[in-house]
């Protein structure tokens, strides 16, 4: 029984060896690449921390060097700690990276010097459940968060493990207290429980970090942004054709979140899409039902709106005095602001991508001159642009 138990540890070691490995190439490649922060550092971190304990584990426990394989074990309890930091900085919290090497380091040194095999299970148990602290931390952040954070599908196995993560090493540990440690038996099925949950928690773990960057920078509805954009630009462009015939007043609007890379720095980019979506909102509420309203990026709209040049000037008003009373559950570190860049058809003609085009660059004219403000496309704002393209 002994011999099968240890056969199923080596297993499940090089099983974790896979996924950790996996994982870390899939952070640092899609994660960190895509959207450099502390928060996807903190994950790779994480991966790597795991990755490289793992491997040490394995090669411990092929070679018989048992001081590696024990500091290694605890070096492992290190990473828990540090996906909870990444994800606190994801959600613009203090991160609190000192934790996960503090416990790291701290776990491997107290495994690797701990020489008796009972004394070793309860050291084992302790630094256990030290590392399902932070599975429980997690939860409790998750928790706090709004009900967008709550219902976030790529989130919720994480947090189911998670929950799991931490009854099993609460268990692990009540039960050292209540039955005290008879042997290597009891440590190897200790170990084989424990090895069998961190291998599901480095999964579901790789799935939120991986699933969650990839959607906040895009790249998880690059489809879904560019079918609604492409239909919007299909119906824009038609009824701009038919507005040619008879000459009618119409406009396109371009607004853009001031200063969106910073927002997404410091408040993650899941308060960031949610910004974007309120903005869209916030459009669409404003402006006359008949208008199209589209959004080509996270953070950009676009409104085609049939309306004389007075009515659209008061509609551009109301909707940048809104955007300041945006809300995103308190997460923002500064005031939201946007701006405007206005192309009335009677000055630039009724083709929407000349439209399009001279109203997002008159927006990043009022973006530079301190934002919350928009600015009408005319002929000083053609000139400019027609003197940049030259430049370039």
């Amino acid at each position: 029984m002994t011999d099968l138990i240890s056969g199923s540890g080596v297993d499940l070691g090089i099983a974790q060896a896979v996924i950790t490995t996996l994982a870390t190439m899939l952070t640092i490649g899609v994660a960190f690449l895509v959207k450099p922060g502390r928060a996807t550092l903190c994950w790779s971190f994480a991966f790597a921390l795991a990755m490289i304990a793992t491997y040490g584990v394995v090669a411990g426990e092929v070679t018989g060097m048992k001081t590696l394989r024990r500091a290694s074990l605890g070096v492992l309890m290190g990473s828990p700690g540090l996906l909870w930091s990444g994800f606190r900085a994801d959600w613009g919290m203090r991160p609190h990276v000192w934790a996960g090497p503090l416990v790291a380091a701290a776990s491997g040194l107290a495994l690797a010097l701990t020489g008796d095999v009972s004394w070793f299970t309860v050291a084992y148990r302790i630094v256990f459940f030290a590392a399902s602290a932070f599975a429980a931390l997690f939860v409790i952040d998750w928790a706090r968060r709004g009900a967008a954070t709550r219902g976030d599908r790529l989130l919720l196995p994480f947090v189911i493990v998670s929950i799991a993560f931490f009854v099993t090493g609460a268990a692990t540990f009540v039960a050292g207290l209540v039955f005290p440690p008879s042997g290597g038996d009891d440590f190897t099925l200790v170990r084989l429980i424990s090895s069998a949950g961190m291998l599901v928690y480095v999964a579901c773990a790789l799935i939120a970090v991986v699933g969650v960057t990839a959607r906040d920078s895009g790249l998880g509805r690059t489809t879904t942004v560019s079918t609604a954009w492409q239909e919007f630009e299909r119906t824009a462009g038609e009824r701009l054709l038919r507005a040619q015939k008879s000459s009618e007043p119409w406009s396109v609007v371009f607004f853009a979140i001031d200063d969106a890379a910073d927002i997404r720095q410091s408040a993650g980019g899941q308060a960031f899409s949610r910004l974007s979506d309120r903005l869209e909102e916030t459009v669409r509420e404003v402006f006359p039902a008949e208008s199209d309203v589209g959004s080509p990026s996270a953070g950009a709209v676009v409104v085609l709106v049939p309306r004389p040049e007075a009515a659209v000037r008061d509609l551009l008003r109301t909707v940048l005095e809104g955007v300041t009373r945006l809300d995103v559950d308190g997460a923002l570190p500064i005031r939201p602001t946007a701006s405007a860049g206005w192309a009335p058809a009677s000055v630039l003609g009724y083709d929407l991508d000349t439209l399009v085009y001279t109203g997002r660059e008159a927006a990043r004219l009022a973006s530079g001159k301190g934002g919350d403000r928009w600015e009408r496309v005319g002929a000083t704002v053609v000139e400019r642009l027609i003197s940049q393209s030259e430049q370039q």
